[in-house]
């Protein structure tokens, strides 16, 4: 038979007061209720960050495709202040615009110029370069041009919350719309 263990009279009077538990709880929760805030607000943020940049990235990718005549560097440099226009903060992105075109005798993608906005971070693809994202460009027939955007934007968290510093990149690839291929007057000034 189990005996019952009786505790000593001021030692249950002390379990069973619930006076001032509430404080006690508060201060026991509120830090983690202001850290799991804080927290929500910091992975929002990022991922509000990440709709913008791919949101922007695509604007520029649609910008590039509608093109009627061949751009240069003035229409590179304004699609990057346009995509610069759509994100907050100060952070300088880094861009590479390229047209590549699909060779059916080389069964590969050919770059036929490479813009790099920011070459020492994101150097101009060459077509040896290319074949590092022959599985991200959509299958296309021979001859066909695609304009390729590629973007890269620095996150840094306001708040400590255990996420890191992270670069949030994108690749977009479409065809141009009006006319075969658009071409580039003058790649040198690229930066």
């Amino acid at each position: 038979m189990i005996r019952k263990i009786r505790l000593p009279r001021p030692l249950r009077r002390f379990l069973g007061d619930e006076t001032g538990s509430m404080i006690v709880e508060a201060v026991l929760v509120m830090p983690m209720m202001a850290w799991a805030a804080f927290a929500l607000f910091v992975y929002w943020d990022a991922y509000a960050t990440i709709n913008r940049v791919q949101k922007a990235t695509y604007t520029v990718a649609d910008v590039l495709s509608r093109s009627r005549t061949n751009i240069d560097s003035t229409d590179a440099f304004g699609v990057e202040r346009l995509f610069n226009f759509t994100l907050p903060g100060d952070t300088a992105v880094r861009m590479r615009l390229t047209s590549a075109v699909f060779s059916d005798r080389n069964n590969r993608f050919e770059v036929q110029w490479s813009c790099a906005l920011d070459p020492v971070n994101m150097p101009a693809l060459t077509t040896a370069t290319l074949q590092q994202f022959s599985d991200r460009l959509p299958l296309t027939a021979d001859a066909d041009t695609l304009m390729i955007v590629e973007t890269q934007y620095d996150f840094t968290p306001i708040f400590d919350v255990g996420l890191n510093d992270m670069t949030l990149g994108q690749f977009v690839a479409t065809r141009p719309r009006f006319i075969p291929a658009v071409g580039f007057t003058d790649p040198g000034n690229c930066r």
